[in-house]
């Protein structure tokens, strides 16, 4: 095992069957920081900070829950195993988009820069129609539901205008599956034996959706209709 993967404590209330989730904070591993936002924040920071909530709400609610990162960088073949050896029920991989037609916003020394983009906001859930039926259905059922309830809750949707030859539109508002030449779709969508989604949070570069995920309710909301997604498979 690579770095420090631990549980977050079972705390209260009955889940279904004690269902094993398995949070991803995306990015953050060895030279893979994610995306810089619009306000030079990094996805791997915003994506742990993600995890780490959803792990503790969920746990509260009597899942049982696992992390793959807190403060370390571990590979994500490491991850996998761990999700693996563990025996996750599910897999949820947190991470943010940068979209569009982006223009600068601030000059950084290093030559890189920060970008904005106001014009692709919402969530997306993606995952991957590879491998064998019964595991394409039950990722399909999972994102599905989880489309479902970030909606109910009021998040707004990615319309995809920006994917193009990325990801295409899934059947029954269940999300995107990626379309990429095999040897560059994502690990974490494809790889897992058990349903794993990934949920871009929002659009890193939306100066309005970057100030909203920086609010405690946002955090809440989007616990809240994750847990209902997941008590609903």
């Amino acid at each position: 095992m690579v770095g420090v993967l631990f549980a977050a404590v079972l705390m209260a209330g009955p889940a279904p069957a004690k269902m094993k989730v398995f949070i991803d904070a995306g990015h953050g591993a060895p030279g893979n920081h994610g995306n810089r936002g619009v306000e030079c924040q990094m996805e791997e920071d915003h994506t742990r900070v993600v995890a780490q909530s959803l792990a503790a709400s969920l746990s509260a609610h009597g899942f049982e829950v696992l992390q793959s990162r807190t403060f370390d960088h571990p590979y994500y073949p490491a991850r996998l195993a761990t999700a693996e050896q563990w025996k996750a029920d599910v897999i949820i991989s947190i991470h943010s988009d940068a979209r569009g037609d982006a223009t600068v916003r601030e000059a950084l020394t290093d030559g890189g820069v920060c970008a904005q983009n106001p014009e692709d906001p919402g969530f997306a859930v993606l995952f991957s129609d590879e491998g064998p039926a019964t595991l394409k259905a039950s990722r399909a059922h999972l994102g599905s539901a989880v489309n479902r309830e970030l909606l109910t809750a009021g998040f707004t949707r990615y319309d995809g205008n920006d994917y193009g030859s990325l990801y295409r539109p899934a059947e029954g508002d269940a999300g995107w599956i990626d379309i990429r030449p095999v040897k560059l779709r994502v690990f974490m969508l494809r790889k897992p034996t058990m349903p794993s989604i990934i949920i871009e949070t929002h659009h890193a570069l939306d100066v309005n959706e970057v100030a909203e995920w920086k609010k405690p309710e946002t955090l809440e909301r989007f616990n809240q209709a994750v847990e209902r997604a997941l008590r609903s498979l």
